[in-house]
């Protein structure tokens, strides 16, 4: 079950699924993770630096606060707990597809907290007017990303590259889409 908790103008500022709250990501969140500043509630290994990389293209592409709306950077954190990945857009919608990166840390991985944040901001996506799909991309050597994928009812997409494509139509593709 996610639950959309927004501002007045119905813009998501944060979405809560069971064990997670996906909180938009602040300026001065992502100017701690491009600086190294550590905060107080993050998990030790966290961040990565595919999370410093991520708020760094979040913020070059002006991804940030008001300005990001609904696709925007968050941060994955635990219910009444510790930040312990990022999730986010790589900006709004381009003829109907929104492209997602997602990443948790390691003393989190194989907890299914990556495939909930997942679900929960693709089916958030794909209730948006705007959006036909939701697009991912990985390496072929990325296992665990691929699984993931598969797992949160991505199909793969045939493409010319080194990359992998994944593109989700549906709500019903998703697990429990009932919900």
């Amino acid at each position: 079950v996610t639950v959309y908790a927004g501002d007045a103008c119905g813009a998501a500022s944060s979405l809560l699924t069971e064990r997670l709250e996906l909180a938009a990501m602040s300026a001065a969140d992502v100017d701690a993770l491009i600086v190294g500043t550590r905060c107080e509630l993050w998990a030790d290994d966290f961040p990565q630096g595919v999370d410093e990389d991520a708020a760094l293209q979040y913020f070059q592409a002006g991804l940030l606060g008001p300005r990001a709306g609904t696709f925007g950077a968050r941060l994955i954190r635990e219910r009444g707990g510790l930040v312990i990945g990022t999730i986010g857009f790589l900006g709004p919608p381009v003829d109907g597809a929104v492209e997602v990166t997602y990443n948790i840390v390691p003393s989190r991985q194989n907890l299914g907290f990556a495939t909930e944040a997942l679900i929960a901001l693709s089916r958030f996506a794909l209730s948006q007017p705007d959006v036909d799909c939701v697009t991912a991309y990985t390496d072929e050597a990325n296992e665990p990303s691929i699984s993931l994928l598969l797992t949160a009812g991505f199909m793969p997409v045939e493409l010319s590259g080194p990359a992998l494509a994944f593109v989700l139509h549906s709500k019903e593709q998703l697990p429990d889409a009932a919900h």
